[in-house]
């Protein structure tokens, strides 16, 4: 047998011919078990699923289930992308791997406060501002944990799971995991094209790439590729478009966020205070992060309103084609001059920010970006997977026969992009790489024990599980990103209303509703 053109042999077995008589040639005694899985996307999703997958299945007896991961860009690059808060992603992770999560824990720096303020109403508050509102989370979480049996953010050993790193050095220390323990290795410069059920030797799904080369079969893939998600566009087309049409199925908030990163910090920073600085219009955050064992960087955020809309809608019909890029996942490289700050800084001054230390930030820092804010409506027919039915042949077209057991699913942003207000993008991902690998796990033991295993219930569990938090968590982050920027009148209330809430513990309920993990 000849390999076809383009076609890559996987682990020494290329795609072949089918076996006569339909017969799955090659097949392991446990048909229809999940045993090669395509991951498509290395972000912070795509690498903490393959670590689960790999870490969480114990010894069975079998070999370690095959992973091949993709990624269209060319290359990991650690110094791209902002910094995050790590809360319910860090139980994820110490479920996954105790010794995956310490050592991020020692990378990253402890988030202790949160603390608002507001633009004096009048001069003789001060030029510092007027504080709204004021988290102690370190204490917030021990409360919760005293009065909840199921808080996740308090270990054994009495550790609140509760940090902040910059998410590259994150996915370098999974990275670094992955190939280090599993001995996997990303597959870059591989963008998505298609997908297929192949009737081979080994039957299964087959990805096409742009660049002409195919690799399978695969029992499941298992889209991770962000905001744009090709493999999110399969699950509700059910095909992949040349047109880049992926990033319709995303919605523009009308928000625009630039940051800088400040990196090699001098000061011996031993704690993460996050600081908001609300003004009119717009408002501004500073942060810091960890970047590595004893090392820390410093953050700085200017968060507007896009002048060309209200809100989601262009304020000029037809302006939609036209919508920023996408960089939900904050990893992009999406670089830009230290010109565009300056005149970001001209909306911090007109929105009359006071007593902030973005400028300081700005002027010591190493890198610059700017992004638009994209969120996925939750609320979709699709759903999060999707069976993929054999591939037409001989003039025979799907129908009831085509159904093959192997499917699609999106995880992370790919699943359920969300406006960053709540700091909870991450965490959720590694929430659902979790979620989806015990789910993956537990259909593979009730396969190998006969005792009623199917696919699509489990990828469906997964999707039951996570849908409610990560839709609240949506909701409630785009309703807070609104309020947060409003117009000189709205913006009396946000103070109002964040002092009152702050005051009532309503704003410690929302932080710690969103932060405790629900898996």
């Amino acid at each position: 047998f000849v390999l076809p053109r383009g076609v890559r042999p996987r682990n020494g077995r290329p795609i072949s011919a089918a076996a006569p008589n339909g017969i799955r040639a090659g097949a392991n005694e446990d048909i229809g078990s999940i045993d090669r899985v395509a991951v498509i996307g290395s972000g912070i999703s795509g690498l903490s699923l393959a670590i689960a997958l790999r870490s969480l299945g114990g010894d069975t007896g079998k070999p370690p289930m095959e992973i091949d991961i993709f990624d269209s860009r060319n290359t990991l690059d650690e110094k791209a992308g902002s910094g995050i808060q790590v809360t319910g992603g860090l139980s994820a992770l110490r479920k996954i791997d105790k010794d995956l999560q310490k050592e991020v824990c020692e990378s990253a720096l402890p988030l202790r406060r949160v603390e608002s303020k507001c633009s004096p109403w009048v001069n003789w508050f001060g030029e510092d501002g007027w504080k709204i509102l004021e988290l102690d989370v370190q204490k917030a979480i021990r409360d919760l944990a005293l009065s909840e049996d199921d808080c996740g953010l308090v270990t054994e050993d009495g550790e609140v799971l509760a940090y902040t790193i910059l998410r590259g050095t994150l996915q370098r220390i999974m990275l670094d995991r992955l190939q280090r323990e599993h001995g996997i290795e990303v597959q870059f410069g591989k963008k998505l094209s298609g997908i297929s059920f192949e009737e081979s030797e080994s039957e299964g799904i087959s990805c096409q790439f742009a660049d002409g080369s195919r690799s399978g079969s695969y029992d499941l893939v298992v889209g991770c590729d962000g905001i744009q998600s090709k493999v999110k566009e399969y699950v509700e087309r059910g095909k992949i478009e040349s047109d880049g049409l992926a990033s319709q199925s995303s919605i523009y908030s009308g928000l625009r966020i630039t940051f800088a990163i400040q990196e090699n910090v001098k000061e011996d920073i031993k704690e993460c205070q996050f600081t908001q600085h609300f003004g009119d219009n717009a408002y501004a955050l500073t942060s810091a992060y960890g970047a590595g064992k004893e090392a820390r960087a410093k953050g700085a955020f200017l968060v507007y309103p896009d002048p060309d809309y209200i809100g989601p809608f262009p304020r000029r019909r037809g302006e939609d084609s036209d919508r920023p890029d996408a960089n939900a996942d904050w990893t992009q490289d999406n670089r830009i001059s230290k010109d565009h700050v300056k005149e970001c800084l001209d909306v911090l001054g007109s929105a009359r920010v006071a007593g902030n230390d973005v400028a300081s930030i700005i002027e010591q820092s190493d890198r610059f970006f700017d992004l638009g804010v994209y969120f996925h409506s939750p609320f979709s027919l699709s759903g999060w997977s999707r069976e993929v039915p054999r591939t037409p042949s001989k003039g025979l077209f799907a129908g009831p026969d085509s159904k093959t057991g192997k499917f699609v699913v999106v995880a992370g942003d790919a699943a359920h992009a969300m406006p960053p207000f709540l700091g909870q993008g991450a965490n959720q991902a590694l929430q659902d790489s979790y979620t989806l690998a015990s789910k993956i796990h537990a259909y593979n033991c009730n396969v190998k024990t006969d005792t009623g295993a199917d696919v699509r219930t489990s990828l469906k569990e997964y999707e039951q599980l996570r849908w409610l938090p990560t839709t609240s968590i949506t909701i409630k982050a785009a309703l807070l990103g609104y309020l947060e920027v409003g117009p000189s009148l709205l913006s009396k209330f946000r103070d109002v209303f964040f002092y009152v809430m702050g005051k009532a513990g309503v704003a410690k309920k929302v932080f710690l509703s969103s932060a405790n993990p629900k898996m």
